[in-house]
């Protein structure tokens, strides 16, 4: 089981994939503005449906010009005697503004292509996750005999 957090902003809220032997299941909180939770997205997929994975850097346009303008505002307010409101926005850019960079775990199906997004600080937890579904992928699904089950009893 992986667990990760979604967002710089609220980085106590986790998300989860675990790999096993037959699937690869996911439970990952929805965010609304890079802030507030509304919802979670779950999603099952089988292992042998798993036709590749990669892993790509993704920067979003958005939090980062929202970050820039607010360091640009606070610098301006931190200069005209607003010292505080200026110092609270300037961090309140850099955080949106680190928020904007993201790495994301590209899984291939035949169906289509799920993307898991996390912070760029925890892309080593993707590349462990890729590792794992790589690694299931290549050991042999163990063979059950038909009597087998019926002796164990």
């Amino acid at each position: 089981m992986f667990n990760f957090s979604i967002s710089w902003l609220i980085f106590w809220i986790k998300g989860r994939v675990e790999v096993d032997n037959q699937s690869v299941r996911s439970r990952i909180p929805r965010l609304l503005l890079w802030v507030f939770p509304y919802g979670l997205i779950s999603k099952d997929i089988a292992l042998s449906d798993i036709k590749s994975t990669s892993i790509k850097g993704k920067n979003q346009f958005f939090p980062l010009l929202l970050g820039l303008i607010l360091i640009v505002l606070g610098t301006l307010s931190a200069m005209n005697k607003g010292l505080a409101i200026g110092i609270l926005a300037i961090i309140i850019g850099l955080i949106l503004g680190i928020a904007g960079f993201k790495a994301r775990l590209i899984i291939e199906t035949a169906t289509g292509r799920f993307n898991i997004d996390v912070p760029a600080s925890q892309k080593e937890v993707l590349f462990k996750i890729e590792r794992e579904i790589q690694n299931r992928q290549k050991q042999p699904e163990p063979k059950i005999k038909e009597n087998q089950v019926l002796e164990e009893l």
